[in-house]
């Protein structure tokens, strides 16, 4: 899944319990991306995404 402020993968950004996203990831990794937060593409979880 990309992160849909700075379009890099979850695997690019720090796990933080901090975070507010639904997958708990935060700052991206990548040197010259300054993305703080990662914002998944899924607003909320609902039946049929389950």
């Amino acid at each position: 899944m990309n992160c849909k402020r700075c379009h890099h993968i979850s695997d690019a950004h720090i796990p933080s319990q901090e975070s507010t996203s639904l997958v708990k990831f935060g700052k991206c990794l990548v040197k010259t991306c300054f993305c703080k937060q990662f914002v998944e593409p899924i607003e909320a979880i609902d039946d049929e995404l389950i």
